[in-house]
């Protein structure tokens, strides 16, 4: 706030303080402790300067909240908050300068959009996930809310099996920052239920955890590979390919400009789903710069924009738009899409990240429905410098496919959030940071030497394959990754038992190709795989857990030919996090959970 407007505000605050008192003064204990409580919650969200500052006579409005009070004090009560009200209006004009901006932003609660949400047809809201396959919410007049594991739409990716090198030594994919499936599965394992083997990719798994690599300072993307006997088969090595992205600073980062495609379609009408989306939606209002942009574009039936291209410092106007989200009507993702690209390209700075984040429930039943169809209309917005980033929100009537396919389309991510603290994870760390790409078209290929390796296989990244001879195609349309982020990649490894193989032999190299965002120039780089010697040290083996979880809950081959269990992993888990490992303690948690949904 300004110095004129503290002053006003004092000012304001003092005179307003002598009106209560005076007008208090007739009422019994009980209702003046009623009346402190009524005015209290008239904005729960901010502070009282904040209140002051943004919305004057509101208070004002409020006398109707005061039905269950005794009638004969009704106008002694009325007058109060009408003079709470005039004197927040009489100090409006203090609230004008840069300031501001923070001093609103900082009081906004984004986590009460997601535990105040209330759905339109039960003031109870619904216990999500704790119905059988299918439930009724009681007193909703028959409307249904999808069993977690009800209608849900999982393509299985397949799983890889052993390559033989001599036949093929060479493996190539389009590196992946996805980590949708390891929520998705986390979600349903926290609600007791078995994520389905279509569900799991072990990648997303894999690449869902942190494994401290250094950022680099030289080139773009820094390569580091490490190895060690593969924990659940003695019989076979482990190889970890690790890819990190340069960091780039938040002074250093280009502006943002997000278009938010919101479903408010009825199926939305839960505090997991549409709740967790206005969680987020404040999130960005909080966290992005004030010059940053934020569009909202819903859709349902039709498509509306609700709010156009606004910078965030226009914070009032972005949480009435917020405020205004309503569930209702089937859910129309094609025309949702459409509008929202003219928004973005309306939105669009040379100079900056410019995004659609789509956020439904995954399920698109009015107008074009598929990946397949919706794709030249997003490639084409791609190529026009627009990504697109999917979010899922709330299992049950999910369409995993539809949210993946569309963004590996789309030049962007797909993420799902069951929580708000995912939200917050992000929305505040890991969107922008995501989405400021470092490198495009980022791809690996990786060559084993026949006369040392007799057999290799590349655990998951089923649906990321590129053709061995495209690795050097120079328009391949392959990965993203943004600033600072991380992709891991893991290798089985079985040496040829006629060979001699010293610990350090070099066994295989890793090329990598992209295009550098900050040069414009392709970029290439190799490294060396070397037979490991010693120990793994403990994000290794983190990785190593998280891949054998993912392949045993998936039931794929060869994981489930080995003698290990859920509980051989838990053992694993529990020391690693003994030791301090970044990440263990969630693994714990979730190979307990997944211990119980047994």
């Amino acid at each position: 706030m300004t110095e004129n407007g503290a002053a006003a505000y004092a000012d304001a605050a003092a005179r307003l303080a002598k009106a209560e008192e005076k007008l208090l003064a007739p009422l019994a204990p009980d209702e003046r402790d009623q009346l402190h409580g009524l005015v209290s919650r008239l904005s729960p969200r901010r502070t009282p300067q904040e209140r002051f500052c943004r919305e004057g006579l509101e208070p004002v409005g409020a006398p109707a909240r005061l039905s269950g009070m005794r009638s004969s004090r009704s106008n002694r009560q009325i007058l109060v908050l009408a003079a709470l009200g005039l004197a927040a209006a009489a100090g409006l004009s203090a609230c004008s300068g840069s300031d501001d901006v923070a001093d609103n932003r900082a009081g906004i609660d984004a986590r009460s959009y997601y535990e105040e949400y209330k759905s339109s047809e039960d003031e109870d809201s619904v216990a999500y996930g704790t119905a059988p396959e299918a439930a009724t919410a009681e007193g909703g007049g028959g409307r249904h809310v999808p069993g977690v594991l009800e209608d849900n739409t999982f393509i299985d990716a397949g799983t890889s099996d052993f390559v033989e090198a001599r036949r093929d030594p060479l493996s190539t994919f389009a590196l992946d920052v996805d980590t949708g499936s390891y929520s998705v599965g986390r979600e349903l394992l926290s609600l007791g239920r078995q994520p389905p083997a279509a569900s799991i990719r072990p990648e997303e798994w894999v690449n869902a955890f942190d494994y401290g690599y250094a950022a680099p300072t030289e080139s773009d993307l820094g390569v580091y590979v490490d190895g060690g006997v593969a924990p659940s088969a003695s019989e076979t090595r482990l190889i970890r390919v690790g890819v990190k992205a340069r960091e780039v600073t938040e002074d250093e980062r280009p502006p943002v400009a997000l278009t938010l495609v919101v479903d408010t379609s009825g199926s939305m009408d839960i505090r997991e789903r549409l709740g967790l989306v206005k969680s987020s939606l404040a999130l960005l209002a909080k966290h992005l710069s004030p010059d940053d942009t934020i569009a909202i574009v819903t859709y349902e039936d039709n498509a509306r924009a609700l709010l156009g291209p606004t910078p965030v410092k226009e914070t009032k106007t972005i949480l009435d738009a917020i405020d205004g989200l309503e569930p209702g009507g089937s859910t129309n993702m094609e025309a949702g899409l459409r509008l929202a690209y003219d928004q973005a390209r309306e939105a669009y700075r040379e100079d900056a990240i410019n995004a659609v984040v789509l956020a439904p429930d995954g399920v698109a039943n009015v107008g074009t429905t598929g990946p397949d169809s919706l794709a030249k209309m997003i490639q084409r917005a791609g190529d026009d410098g627009v990504h697109l980033v999917t979010v899922g929100y709330g299992m049950g009537n999910y369409n995993d496919d539809l949210m993946e396919q569309l963004a590996d389309q789309g030049d962007g991510f797909y993420a799902y959030v069951d929580t708000f603290d995912e939200a917050e994870q992000l929305f505040v760390e890991d969107l922008t940071g995501t989405l400021t790409v470092v490198a495009r078209d980022a791809r690996t290929q990786v060559r084993f030497d026949p006369e040392l390796v007799d057999a290799y296989r590349l655990i998951g990244y089923d649906n990321r394959a590129v053709a061995d001879d495209d690795f050097t195609e120079k328009n391949l349309d392959a990965g993203e990754i943004g600033a600072g982020h991380d992709v891991t990649a893991l290798y089985e490894v079985r040496l040829n038992p006629e060979a001699v193989v010293e610990p350090y032999t070099e066994i295989g190299t890793v090329h990598l190709r992209w295009d550098s965002v900050d040069s414009g120039r392709a970029e290439k780089s190799a490294t060396p795989i070397t037979a490991a010697e010693g120990e793994p040290d403990g994000s290794f083996r983190l990785a190593a857990t998280v891949a054998d979880l993912a392949q045993l809950l998936k039931g794929a081959s060869p994981i489930t030919e080995r003698d290990i269990a859920l509980e051989d992993l838990a053992a694993e888990a529990v020391d690693l996090d003994a030791e301090g490992v970044d990440g263990a303690a969630e693994l714990v948690e979730v190979i307990k959970q997944a211990q119980r949904a047994q």
